[in-house]
C-alpha cells in the first residue's frame, strides 16, 4: 500500500509537471473554505491613516485608541487600556494559529508546497521557489486569496509570466510586486540562486543558529523590489515547511519606512519607544514572557494596528490562511499580562 505522504508527493510532482502549477482553488481543502466562510468580523471604531510600500498604498484604518481603564503592565509600557492589550494578544494568537495551520492543514498552493517539501532535493527546491512566488505576489484578502498566484505560478525552469499578465496582476496587501516592475525581481532571485548553487544552499548560510541563519538569509534577499514583508514571510514559511531551519529573533523592521509602516507604528506604540535597541529589548522580554514565537508577532502586531477597510475587510489580514485564535492561548496570554479582571472586556459597538 502506498502511504499517504508518498501519494501527496506524487500528486504534487504531477501538479507542477507539464500541465503547469496546480490550481490553488482545487488544491485548497474544503475545511479551509468552510473556515473562511465562518471567519468572524471584528467590530471596532476606526479612524483613517495611510502607509505606503511595495510601490503602492496599504490603506490602514487604525482602531480608535481606547481610554485608559487602570490597567498597565511593564511588558507593554505604551498601553494603558486592557481592551487594547486584549486586542493585541488576540491577533498574536491568531497569527500563531495561522503558522500552525500551514504545518498541519495548508490551503491552496501551500498544500503543494507541503507535499514537495517531503520529497527529494529537486522537489524541495521546487517547493522553495513556489513559496518565494507566493510571498512575492502575496495572497489576496477575500473569497479567492490565491486567484493571482494561481494564474502566475511557474516552475523553476519555465518562462516567467509575460509583461501583460504581470502588469494586470492583483497583488496582496503584503506582496512585493509592482505593476511597472515586470520580471525584474523574479529574474534577480533566479540569478542570485543560480550563483549561490541553489536556493536552499544560498539561504542556509549563517552558522548553526536558526536566528543567525534567518538574519543572513534576510540580508541575502535584499534584491531589487523585494520588500521587508515579502522577505520575512518567505523565510517564515520556509521554516513552517521544514525546508530551512530558521527562526527570527527580531521583527527586522524597515527603518526607512518607520513612520509609514503600520507594523513599525504598532511596535513603537506598544513598547513606547522609537529607539531600535530599546524596542528590541522590550520586544524580546515580551515574547519570552508570553512564550510566543517572534514569527507570530509579525502579522499579529500588524493586524492589531489595522481596522476594517479596503485592505482588511475583516479588520485583520488572513494572508491566505483563515484561522481563529486558540482560546487556550488567549487565556494564557491574558494571565501573563494580568488581564483577567482588568477593565471591561466588552468592545464598544461601531459608531
Amino acid at each position: 500500500m502506498v502511504c499517504a505522504k508518498e501519494q501527496r508527493r506524487k500528486a504534487a510532482r504531477s501538479a507542477v509537471g507539464k500541465g503547469g502549477i496546480i490550481s490553488a482553488r482545487s488544491a485548497g481543502s474544503a475545511r479551509g473554505a468552510s473556515r473562511s466562510a465562518a471567519s468572524s468580523v471584528r467590530k471596532t471604531k476606526v479612524t483613517t491613516a495611510t502607509g505606503s510600500g511595495s510601490g503602492r498604498t496599504m490603506r490602514v484604518k487604525r482602531a480608535t485608541r481606547h481610554a485608559g481603564d487602570g490597567w498597565s503592565h511593564e511588558l507593554l509600557p505604551g498601553l494603558r487600556s486592557s481592551l487594547e492589550a486584549r486586542g493585541l494578544i488576540t491577533e498574536i494568537a491568531r497569527a500563531h494559529a495561522r503558522l500552525g495551520r500551514l504545518q498541519t492543514d495548508p490551503p491552496g498552493p501551500y498544500a503543494t508546497v507541503r507535499a514537495l517539501a517531503a520529497g527529494d532535493e529537486q522537489d524541495r527546491e521546487q517547493a522553495t521557489w513556489l513559496l518565494f512566488q507566493i510571498a512575492y505576489y502575496g495572497p489576496l484578502e477575500g473569497s479567492e486569496p490565491f486567484a493571482t498566484i494561481d494564474e502566475l505560478l511557474v516552475r523553476w525552469d519555465d518562462p516567467l509570466p509575460d509583461a501583460a499578465a504581470l502588469e494586470a496582476a492583483k497583488v496582496g496587501p503584503r506582496g512585493a510586486h509592482a505593476a511597472d516592475r515586470g520580471t525584474t525581481t523574479l529574474r534577480a532571485y533566479r540569478e542570485w540562486a543560480t550563483k549561490a548553487g541553489g536556493q536552499l544552499q544560498g539561504l542556509g548560510t549563517g552558522g548553526p543558529d536558526p536566528a543567525r541563519r534567518f538574519d543572513a538569509a534576510f540580508r541575502a534577499l535584499a534584491l531589487p523590489g523585494l520588500n521587508r514583508d515579502a522577505r520575512f514571510e518567505f523565510l517564515v514559511t520556509l521554516g513552517c515547511f521544514a525546508l530551512l531551519d530558521v527562526a527570527p529573533w527580531s521583527l527586522l523592521l524597515d527603518a526607512s519606512r518607520s513612520g509609514r509602516d503600520p507594523l513599525s507604528v504598532a511596535a513603537k506604540r506598544a513598547f513606547l519607544t522609537g529607539d531600535a535597541v530599546l524596542l528590541q529589548r522590550r520586544f524580546g522580554a515580551f515574547v519570552r514572557a508570553l512564550g510566543v514565537p517572534v514569527a507570530a508577532c509579525d502579522l499579529g502586531f500588524l493586524n492589531w494596528e489595522l481596522g476594517p477597510g479596503p485592505t482588511a475587510p475583516r479588520g485583520y489580514l488572513e494572508a491566505g490562511v483563515p484561522v481563529d485564535p486558540d482560546p487556550a492561548e488567549v487565556a494564557r496570554f491574558t494571565t501573563a499580562l494580568g488581564l483577567e479582571t482588568a477593565g471591561d472586556a466588552t468592545e464598544p459597538d461601531d459608531e
